[in-house]
């Protein structure tokens, strides 16, 4: 990718294809300090204070059920209710549903009445992992489509800094202001919400699914350049993905069974183990018990600290994936990260476990927490809502998409609900030795991230389908020459970038037809793809 070529891609990006991405995007701040808050609110005296159980030794501190339960939730409703109203009226239901469990957060008195938020609270996440990423990948041209999908990581990691310091900030408060502070600030990005995504356009892919072609092009015009606009290229995109929704329709029927047979059986396990992969293999763990962590091996009001420290260096892994994935692509990053994540989560096991600690081993486990963040910042975080809102293809996209987040939930479920009861000494447990547990599971990832992780880098999301037609290894898709409807459209999201005036040819990309051309090609398709 020549620095000419990477000028080219990002003239696509329009300041109101930006606007749109970064409202989403607020949703990811709702999930960022969330989950980073909530893992160090079990640390806080304030908090423990309201809401902690008295133990053997008279110091207030949650229960090993509580924790678990407090951790364990989360939504599988995403598919259907994004079909039937669209993303701009999710986003603005997710942003209520986070106003409701701040308000039952804050006026609870009881840990019970508090996981009743949570719980709420939890339902806002899963739709927003769900949401946003997808949003933005529709919304994205092609060459743009890693950065803009990628970046809910980026946005999640910067928040979950946001969420830590405010909880370093009443680390020695035992006042209810303690708590009520870092929960109460959770509301702000659902107001952004509300303020800011009445102001965006609805998908033009989903508008296209629903029959609604005009808006859609009204909405397209609104995302990309003027040129483009001008040009013809963008109602040749239109009816090409309306070809192809309509050709998908006749071969599938999109139905949730279709998940588990055909071509769509594969993708939804490659789906499923980048979200298996994503939380175990040191991610869930970190969020929610790195504080807590940090104060069991000695380091004191100094885990609030590292845990921040912790985040920034995971916000600078999350950054150099969606900077470098539409460059290198998805798999590079993806092994090189999970080679790393091997390193680290052992490391963490053999010294976090030791019985004498010593000033350089702590400081050893603290910088591999945040090697291990960074690692899994620049593979498994990132592309799993990048890859897993790519794998789809032309329908089946959302539903596969939403059996990896399922995935994802259910795993951090398992993770959280487990590693009390696996790290509690007096249960029999294992402490810092959990991490060897991590570490093998990152040995797997790794041979899965080598043989079967598909490269997506550059494609459109109809050519995915033809990709999949048959078997093939993990680096074999970047080689595959598609022909057909998603080939067509990969032509003309990647033209956005080719500036070529009217009855111009662009002899430096072999010929290529002008816009016009193209539109009056899209006619063809169905006999070209025959």
């Amino acid at each position: 990718m020549t620095i000419s070529s990477f000028r080219e891609d990002w003239r696509q990006a329009t300041p109101f294809l930006c606007f749109c991405v970064l409202t989403f995007a607020c949703g990811d701040l709702i999930f960022g300090t969330d989950t980073s808050s909530f893992g160090s609110l079990q640390a806080l005296p304030s908090w423990l204070n309201t809401f902690g159980t008295p133990g053997a030794n008279g110091v207030l501190a949650l229960t090993t059920y509580q924790k678990a339960v407090a951790n364990s939730t989360g939504t599988t409703t995403f598919e259907p209710v994004v079909e039937r109203i669209g993303f701009k009226y999710l986003i603005l239901f997710t942003a209520a549903l986070q106003i409701i469990a701040v308000i039952v957060e804050l006026t609870s008195k009881n840990w019970i009445v508090f996981t009743i938020g949570r719980v709420i609270a939890y339902m806002a996440v899963g739709y927003i992992e769900n949401a946003v990423p997808t949003y933005s990948a529709e919304v994205a041209p092609a060459p743009l489509r890693g950065f803009c999908a990628g970046l809910l990581t980026p946005i999640i990691t910067l928040s979950s800094v946001w969420g830590s310091g405010m909880c370093q900030a009443y680390a020695t408060e035992t006042g209810k202001i303690g708590w009520m502070v870092p929960v109460g600030v959770q509301a702000i990005p659902a107001v952004m919400l509300f303020i800011l995504v009445p102001f965006t356009v609805e998908s033009p892919r989903w508008l296209v699914s629903h029959g609604r072609k005009d808006e859609a092009l009204k909405s397209l015009k609104r995302l990309r350049t003027k040129q483009a606009a001008e040009s013809g290229i963008l109602e040749a995109e239109i009816d090409a993905l309306d070809q192809a929704l309509e050709y998908d329709r006749q071969l599938n029927t999109a139905r949730w069974i279709d998940l588990f047979r055909g071509t769509y059986l594969r993708r939804t396990i490659y789906c499923s183990l980048l979200f298996w992969f994503y939380q175990t293999t040191g991610n869930s763990f970190y969020n929610a018990y790195g504080p807590t962590f940090f104060t069991q091996i000695g380091l004191g009001a100094k885990s609030f600290t590292y845990a921040t420290l912790v985040q920034l260096i995971g916000a600078v892994g999350t950054f150099m994936a969606i900077m470098l994935t539409d460059r290198i692509g998805r798999r590079p990053l993806i092994i090189f990260g999970a080679a790393l994540l091997i390193v680290f989560d052992c490391l963490i096991a053999g010294l976090g476990s030791s019985t004498t600690r010593t000033t350089t081993a702590n400081n050893v486990v603290v910088a591999s927490f945040m090697l291990m963040l960074w690692s899994e910042k620049i593979s498994w975080a990132t592309h799993c809502y990048l890859v897993g809102s790519e794998i789809g293809g032309i329908r089946m996209r959302k539903k596969i998409m939403m059996v990896g987040t399922t995935v994802d939930l259910f795993a951090s479920w398992l993770v959280s609900f487990t590693t009390p009861y696996i790290m509690n000494k007096p249960y029999g447990g294992i402490g810092g030795n959990i991490g060897y547990i991590f570490g093998g599971m990152s040995a797997i990832s790794l041979v899965f991230a080598i043989f079967w992780v598909p490269e997506l880098k550059g494609r459109s999301l109809e050519e995915v389908d033809e990709l999949f037609e048959r078997p093939r290894w993990g680096w074999q898709f970047a080689s595959v020459k598609t022909t057909g409807y998603g080939a067509a459209i990969a032509e003309l999201e990647q033209g956005h970038n080719v500036a070529v005036k009217e009855g111009e040819v662009n002899e430096g990309n072999g010929g290529i037809e002008t816009p016009r051309e193209r539109k009056d090609d899209v006619v063809h398709l169905e006999e070209a793809r025959a």
